[in-house]
């Protein structure tokens, strides 16, 4: 697995121009400077061990290092002091070049007791391990890579810059950590020490085996077979709780059909369905706490085809309705507990509300809108008191208020009332603006679009 793609099965998405600016920091003693530059137009440095990218040169100019020719200039004199002196200088190198080149300084400075406690390399790393500026990196890899335990492989120790807490363990294909791949198997860590990941995998890199997935106090969140990269065999996954969320099967890569079970997080019985040809297919189930069904629905390729009915936990029917490939069609309808309609929604073939109607317990009309093909309310829109007494009217045409508005109290007196024309409100609108509480059951209403 290479570098660039470990952030893929670490669960991350990042941008792969963050490779571009790597930094390798290290203390070097520079031994001595070119007298011309290069061919272009850069200087060139020995120094007197060995870069983090297998050289004795190092190069740079004012562009590489962020200055202007007046202050590089004056770092070059320093420089050449610092050489007479055999200073060692702590070098930050944008990354190792390709081909054999000279590697480029991004920054070149005094040491520090801390920075330069030793002549190591350190490559600083991203979050998931893609090499970043060191600003911006909370984690660090020590430089030259030992060698690994497999033939051909170096190992990988990547730690946390705060607290220098092992993040990552594992072997790469090549001494080149940016250009490696992660072979033979690793484990990734939490900042505070626990197992986050462990991946199983043969000396390709390709998965192999089995992988497990931990959450961060250190309970299982997922575990499975894994066969040349592909999901094979039996793969678990977990709730917090412990309790086991589901089970599945897979061969060469693809999930097996069969009759498949999830459970929630006390291990109860949570939904079951059958997949066919990887998606479901016939009847899907879910379930109460109590092992009740909570509701039953007809699935075709995958999506919802047919009738879909939701109970109450004592067995009543909450809710029912129809679907066509997810969309609802038709008439849906809600209950309250002792049966009665609660609500009734029309839909059209592509799954917009036409009309609702609302009820009270005790079977009072007590809401009613109405919408044509293109979702735009038309017509009168109503509601009324559980006593039956209107409550509010108000007329809309081609989703704009365009007629009357009126309201009424619950003794039947009007309230207030107001004309309107393509949206706008004409002349005097009633004794009084409209109540905070009618502007909130108008603004509810239009939210059931």
């Amino acid at each position: 697995m290479k570098i660039k793609t470990i952030c893929a099965l670490l669960g991350a998405s990042l941008l792969y121009s963050g490779m571009a600016q790597a930094d390798i920091v290290q203390r070097h003693v520079l031994a001595s400077m070119a007298s011309e530059p290069d061919s272009e137009g850069g200087d060139v440095f020995t120094i007197a061990g060995t870069t983090a990218c297998g050289g004795k040169q190092i190069r740079m100019d004012a562009r590489s290092v962020n200055l202007e020719e007046a202050p590089y200039e004056a770092l070059k004199a320093e420089l050449a002091r610092r050489i007479r002196d055999k200073t060692p200088m702590l070098v930050t190198l944008k990354k190792c070049p390709e081909g054999g080149s000279v590697p480029i300084v991004r920054e070149i400075a005094a040491c520090t007791p801390a920075a330069c406690a030793d002549g190591r390399a350190r490559l600083y790393l991203h979050e998931r391990f893609y090499p970043t500026e060191q600003e911006n990196a909370p984690n660090v890899l020590l430089l030259p890579l030992p060698k690994g335990k497999l033939p051909g492989t170096w190992k990988v120790d990547i730690y946390s810059v705060a607290g220098h807490k092992l993040r990552l363990s594992g072997q790469v294909s090549k001494a080149d950590y940016a250009s490696g791949e992660l072979v033979g198997g690793f484990v990734t860590y939490y900042p505070n020490g626990k197992i986050e990941k462990q991946v199983a995998q043969d000396g390709q890199g390709w998965q192999e085996g089995v992988t497990s997935l931990y959450r961060a106090d250190g309970r299982l969140e997922s575990r499975g077979s894994w066969r040349h990269g592909l999901p094979e065999g039996t793969h678990e996954q977990y709730h917090a709780t412990g309790k086991l969320r589901e089970t599945s099967s897979y061969r060469n890569g693809k999930r097996v059909d069969g009759p498949v079970q999830t459970f929630d997080e006390n291990g109860k019985l949570s939904t079951s369905y059958t997949l066919r040809g990887g998606q479901m297919e016939g009847e899907m189930l879910t379930y109460f706490p109590d092992g009740k069904i909570s509701s039953r629905a007809e699935m075709q390729n995958g999506k919802f085809n047919g009738l879909t009915t939701n109970y109450y936990p004592d067995g009543a029917v909450r809710a029912r309705m129809t679907q066509v490939n997810d969309l609802p069609t038709g008439e849906a309808l809600e209950f309250y507990p002792d049966g009665k309609v609660q609500s009734r929604q029309q839909y059209g073939d592509k799954g917009g509300l036409l009309s609702v109607q609302r009820y009270s317990p005790q079977d009072v009309l007590v809401l009613e809108r109405r919408w044509d093909a293109q979702l735009r309310e038309q017509g009168t829109s109503r509601s009324w008191y559980e006593s039956g007494k209107p409550e509010h009217s108000i007329d809309y045409v081609n989703d704009q208020r365009d007629g009357w508005r009126r309201s009424w109290r619950e003794d039947g007196s009007l309230l207030s009332e107001c004309r309107y024309v393509a949206g706008k409100a004409q002349g005097d609108c009633g004794e009084a603006p409209p109540a905070r509480e009618l502007l909130r059951k108008e603004q509810a209403w239009r939210a059931l679009n």
